[in-house]
């Protein structure tokens, strides 16, 4: 939205006052959530005014953020509700890009056909017999696709019209393309794979009656990485963090690593990092005041420490401990890192990306409501004019970025924010060195079922850094 950050406060300003009558969909909490988010955007602004390069209007930006910090709970949803109207259309433009029928390769219909026969109608996160058929899908796909243009192509057509086909399939086209990327890069990468956990303690283990909600993440991201990783000269190791759990997620991650054998999982207690006054922690006193920024930059940090890079250049991942996001998707970010762009992030928001979730009345399965869409995209408006020099980012908050350790090395240790803000802070951080800022499509599966940090916030804190990360 060609806007500056001065007029952008003056159109907040008139959709207080403009007469059109509340129709939000969202629930008073989805509201609240990305009222708070909002919120944080404005407090980094401050945090970190002194980034802002020469040739932006620092005052303009800080006065957005005064205003946003100022901003009653009641006159934003007045704002979310209103601005579209005063700007003549949804904030977030349609993300489907079309594709012309007449270049439409007529093997690409039976191809799909003939997988999603053996395709779940629905994806279940807690269903860990899918990904054996997404993987021998994916492979299927790439035997019958081998060269990456045509690949590219047949992602893009199903994507371009995702009604059309299972989101099984429309995951399965990821993964392949994905595992295309990885084979294509020559060079030996190693990945290091960072995740935080709090009260993951039942989501860890499968799914049983008494544990409906099991996804097994361990287990199952293992088997994603080796899946993407195999027949090539990658190697991965992963990192889980518990956060000060009090439901011992930690302990129950260890117990899954004895039993499995894992050489190249470990796992780590913030509470040890903090008691060792690590100092890409410091100011922590205790695991109270992380709400999983602390976790994941102690184990990011850990991941750099360990690994060379003298060896073979190391890429450090960081995720969410549910199913949402497959890890096997990570070829997209490692496509797109060389020596100008040494962080990639995912996005379920932009042109290529499928988001879903069980969003429906009866908790159908379905894309972004127009709801979401209009709040995803005032978000990614003011996240633009506070922070203009990381440039158009949409999806600020999805649970994969791709760093280069040696853009880690110059970031991680000036970081202050220990919340759920921390990925911002990164973002407009790297911005501030000389990288570029790569953005990455992805097919994502939201996970509802069990509670976790987001959920959870509130028995650490109940201040604004409470909000979703969606």
């Amino acid at each position: 939205m060609n806007v500056s950050a001065k007029q952008l406060v003056t159109l907040f300003k008139e959709t207080i006052n403009f007469p059109q009558p509340n129709t939000l969909e969202g629930s008073a909490e989805s509201i609240s959530n990305y009222y708070k988010m909002t919120r944080q955007f404005a407090k980094m602004a401050y945090i970190y005014q002194d980034l802002i390069p020469e040739g932006y209007d620092v005052l303009s930006i800080l006065e957005l953020a005064d205003f946003i910090l100022n901003l009653k709970f009641e006159e934003f949803q007045k704002i979310a509700n209103n601005l579209p109207f005063i700007l003549d259309g949804v904030i977030l433009q349609d993300k489907t890009t079309s594709y012309p029928e007449a270049d439409v390769d007529p093997s690409w219909e039976p191809a799909i056909a003939m997988l999603s026969q053996n395709l779940p109608n629905e994806i279940e996160l807690t269903d860990g017999s899918q990904d054996t058929l997404f993987f021998e899908a994916a492979t299927d796909l790439l035997n019958k696709f081998p060269e990456t243009s045509a690949l590219q192509n047949l992602d893009r057509w199903i994507t371009s019209r995702p009604e059309k086909y299972k989101n099984a399939m429309l995951l399965v086209s990821k993964q392949a393309l994905s595992k295309m990327y990885v084979k294509q890069i020559d060079c030996p990468l190693h990945v290091s794979l960072v995740l935080a956990m709090y009260n993951e303690h039942n989501r860890i283990r499968p799914k049983s009656s008494d544990n409906p909600n099991g996804e097994d993440f361990v287990r199952r991201k293992m088997k994603q990485m080796e899946w993407l990783l195999k027949d090539s000269p990658h190697s991965f190791n992963m990192i889980l963090v518990d956060d000060g759990c009090p439901k011992q997620s930690g302990t129950k991650a260890q117990e899954i690593i004895e039993k499995e054998g894992y050489k190249n999982v470990n796992v780590l207690y913030l509470d040890d990092g903090i008691k060792r006054q690590s100092a890409v922690i410091k100011g922590l006193k205790s695991t109270s005041e992380s709400r999983k920024g602390g976790s994941i930059q102690y184990g990011m940090w850990q991941a750099v420490k360990k690994y060379s890079e003298g060896d073979k250049p190391h890429i450090v991942v960081f995720t969410d401990a549910d199913m949402a996001t497959p890890v096997n998707e990570i070829g997209f970010l490692l496509d797109k890192q060389d020596d100008e762009t040494m962080l990639a992030i995912a996005s379920r928001y932009d042109a290529g990306s499928i988001c879903r979730g069980p969003w429906g009345k009866n908790g159908e399965v379905q894309g972004l409501t127009e709801f979401d869409r209009r709040m995803v995209g005032l978000r990614g408006l003011v996240f633009s004019k506070l922070f203009p020099q990381t440039g158009k980012i949409t999806d600020t908050q999805c649970g994969l970025k791709a760093f280069n350790s040696k853009l880690l090395r110059q970031i991680l240790l000036k970081t202050k924010v220990r919340t759920f803000s921390f990925d911002i802070e990164l973002l407009v951080l790297a911005a501030s060195t000389d990288t570029a800022i790569a953005i990455a499509p992805i097919y994502w599966h939201d996970s509802l079922a069990e509670s976790s940090f987001w959920g959870n916030a509130s028995e650490k804190t109940n201040d604004d850094d409470s909000s979703s990360g969606d």
